[in-house]
């Protein structure tokens, strides 16, 4: 009777730790190469939505000082440059990095997300600042400035986990940044 209890709690755990939602470690090189991959693509892709949003405002920017364009045209150049900032945001947020990458990977890709989500928290309150009395075209400046140092960061974060999964080589990931 004993036997069959602990056979029973032994299979019981087993189950159990079978079923449980702890993460599958990505061993081989070619899961880590495409997850960071993945990592990688999706963080282009919001960068490039990202310049192609401020390229598309300073145009707009410079056609009201121009002359060229109206106070409307310019109130919704600002509306588009805020709502796509505060979408992009959320675009970074909602990148997921595998918990089953080694720990280095992981934690460069973690540091790369947080740079990046801290460019683009500059950039959004850039965007909201557009319109704003209290905030001056040198502080405007200066946030977009910060955006792009804190872009770097996360560039260079992302090109180290690129390096560590073997993807590219250590010289070709310094040329890139």
């Amino acid at each position: 009777m004993k036997k069959m209890l602990l056979v029973g709690l032994i299979l019981v755990f087993s189950l159990l730790s079978a079923c449980s939602n702890e993460p599958t470690a990505i061993v081989s090189k070619e899961d880590k190469q495409a997850h960071v991959q993945k990592f990688f693509d999706e963080m282009s892709a919001i960068e490039q939505e990202g310049k192609s949003s401020l390229e598309d405002f300073n145009e707009s920017l410079a056609s009201y000082s121009a002359g060229k364009a109206t106070d409307k045209q310019l109130k919704k150049a600002i509306d588009v440059f805020q709502n796509t900032a505060t979408d992009i945001l959320q675009q970074v947020n909602d990148v997921e990095i595998s918990s089953g990458l080694p720990q280095d990977i992981k934690a460069f890709l973690e540091d790369s997300k947080i740079a990046f989500q801290s460019a683009y928290s500059l950039k959004e309150q850039a965007s909201q600042g557009a319109d704003s009395a209290t905030v001056t075209a040198e502080q405007f400046k200066e946030l977009n400035q910060n955006a792009e140092l804190a872009m770097m960061y996360g560039i260079s974060k992302l090109n180290e986990a690129r390096v560590a999964s073997g993807l590219v080589e250590a010289e070709s990931a310094i040329e890139a940044k």
